[in-house]
């Protein structure tokens, strides 16, 4: 009788790791596509970011341009103006601001030629964070529908191994299955230990003499003085089943 109860138990307790490692793959996958999500909207950010620096660049060509045109505006109307100067004096100053004039566009013009070769750089970045955020992309499609189908799937796989083990539990009396169920739930998913060298397998506790002889009768379900959980003898574990 005990000794089909603790074979009862130990075959529950492989259902429960069986739950155990589907409840990590559930905790991972979602972490998983989180990761493929939080990639798209990196390489979103990045085409963005830089797409803003082109547009400042845009507005500095912009402004540049605009200087540009207005000083030589103002250099046509000096050179127009300079026919009609009556005074050296005069003629000498209005040469004087032509000058100054040329020497800031030829300033800008050379500010121009920069901001041109910082154009050509970002129009570079801009195409290789598109060739990102297109990569981001495709993974997302390629993995988002198999990662989804998959943590379905292991709900499903989770709810038919607890139906397994309930029907086990059913077989038990219910002072058994409630330890069982506080150990599974309170120590790490495990409520079986099969004992290890004289000791309990999952703690590591020194089994007292006497406890170890129980163990290999069978005499009665054995909760680890330690820990709390119900002890086996792995030679239990080791027979081979009755046809």
């Amino acid at each position: 009788m005990i000794k089909n109860q603790l074979k009862t138990l130990s075959t529950m307790q492989k259902y429960d790791d069986k739950i155990g490692r589907f409840r990590v793959l559930q905790n991972e996958l979602p972490k998983q596509l989180a990761k493929i999500m939080e990639s798209v909207d990196a390489a979103t950010s990045d085409l963005l970011a830089v797409e803003s620096e082109r547009a400042e660049l845009n507005k500095a060509q912009r402004a540049i341009d605009a200087d540009i045109q207005q000083a030589n505006s103002q250099i046509d109307k000096y050179a127009r103006q300079l026919s009609e100067i009556k005074t050296n004096k005069e003629y000498k100053a209005l040469n004087s601001e032509i000058a100054y004039l040329s020497e800031k566009v030829s300033e800008l013009e050379s500010q121009q030629l920069v901001l041109m070769d910082q154009e050509n750089e970002i129009k570079e970045r801009i195409q290789a964070a598109k060739d990102n955020l297109a990569k981001a992309e495709d993974e997302k499609r390629g993995q988002e529908g198999a990662l989804r189908a998959q943590i379905d799937k292991l709900e499903s796989q989770i709810e038919e191994n607890r139906a397994e083990r309930n029907k086990l539990a059913v077989t038990l009396p219910t002072n058994i299955i409630k330890h069982y169920g506080n150990m599974i739930k309170n120590m790490g998913n495990l409520a079986v230990s099969f004992t290890k060298d004289g000791s309990c397998g999952a703690c590591g506790f020194m089994i007292r003499p006497q406890i170890r002889i129980e163990l290999q009768l069978f005499s009665r379900i054995i909760y680890c003085e330690n820990c709390g959980r119900i002890m086996i003898d792995p030679t239990l574990y080791d027979e081979p089943e009755e046809e």
